[in-house]
C-alpha cells in the first residue's frame, strides 16, 4: 500500500489520475471527498469490480466528510442508512450517516444533502439523490440531443455495469410476494420515475434562478415571467412605433 506500507496494495481506483494500489482502509481514506470513483481490487487471479461502500466507506453528511465530533465524553448522535445516488459516472450505493447536532432540525436533513450537492428525490427521509452533475447533463443532453429520460437512464446504467445494465444493484425496501414481482420488479431495479420528477423540478429551479426569481422565495413569477424575450415578434412600445394601427394596414 502505497499510503500507509504495511498492507497489501490490492485496491487501484479506475477513475484517479495514474495508478495507485492501497490496501481496503487507505483507499477509503483517499476518498473521503471522492465518492464517485469506481475501484477494483485483486483476488489472487486479477481485478474485481467492487465499490468503495464494500470497502467500509460511510458518507458522513453535515461535517464535511469528516464523521460526528466528540462532546465531552458523548458522541453526537448519527443515524445510518443506504442511499441510492445516480451521477454522471453511473448509478451508486453508499451507506450515508446523518448527524444529528444538538439545536438541529431531524426533519430538515435533506438540507444538508442540498449542501453536499445532492437533490433528494422526497423531502421525507429520502432514499434516493441525484447528484447537480447529473441534473445538468440530463438538461443539456435533451436539449442539444433530444435524449429522453429513458435513455438517458440506460446510459447511465451502461455505465455503472456495460456488460450486464439489468444487474445494476439498486435498493428497494418495497416487501413483495411473488405473485407482485413482476409489477414492482422495474420500480425496484431503476429510478426512471424518480429521475422524470426531479429533473422537472431542477429544470424550474432553474429557470427561476436565469430569470431573477431564484433569490425571492416570497415572488412569483406571472404569466410569461420565465419565457424568453424574442425580439423578432412585433410587441408594441418595444420594436412598433405608437401609431402602428394606424400606419400598418391589418
Amino acid at each position: 500500500c502505497e499510503q500507509c506500507s504495511e498492507a497489501e496494495g490490492s485496491v487501484w481506483c479506475m477513475s484517479c489520475a495514474g495508478v495507485h494500489a492501497w490496501c481496503g482502509p487507505c483507499a477509503v481514506k483517499v476518498h473521503r471527498n471522492l465518492p464517485f470513483h469506481k475501484v477494483q481490487r485483486w483476488n489472487g487471479a486479477q481485478y474485481q469490480p467492487t465499490s468503495l461502500m464494500d470497502l467500509g466507506f460511510l458518507w458522513h453528511i453535515g461535517h464535511g466528510g469528516i464523521p460526528a465530533p466528540v462532546i465531552g465524553q458523548t458522541l453526537i448522535q448519527r443515524s445510518q442508512f443506504q442511499m441510492t445516488i445516480v451521477h454522471t459516472e453511473g448509478i451508486f450505493s453508499h451507506e450515508v450517516w446523518v448527524c444529528k447536532c444538538p439545536g438541529s432540525d431531524p426533519n430538515d436533513w435533506h438540507l444538508d444533502l442540498l449542501h453536499q450537492r445532492l437533490f433528494p428525490a422526497s423531502i421525507c427521509k429520502p432514499k434516493t439523490a441525484f447528484t447537480f452533475d447529473v441534473l445538468d447533463h440530463f438538461l443539456i443532453d435533451a436539449l442539444e440531443c433530444k435524449t429522453s429520460a429513458m435513455s438517458f437512464y440506460q446510459k447511465l446504467k451502461r455505465f455503472t455495469n456495460n456488460a450486464f445494465p439489468e444487474r445494476v444493484p439498486v435498493e428497494c425496501s418495497v416487501t413483495i410476494n411473488w405473485i407482485m414481482f413482476m409489477l414492482f420488479f422495474s420500480a425496484c431495479l431503476d429510478r426512471y420515475r424518480e429521475l422524470m420528477r426531479v429533473s422537472q423540478l431542477w429544470r424550474d429551479l432553474k429557470h427561476r434562478k436565469w430569470f431573477g426569481f431564484g433569490h425571492d422565495a416570497g415572488k412569483d413569477p406571472g404569466d410569461g415571467g420565465l419565457a424568453l424575450f424574442c425580439p423578432a415578434c412585433p410587441q408594441p412600445g418595444l420594436n412598433l412605433p405608437a401609431d402602428w394601427k394606424v400606419q400598418y394596414d391589418r
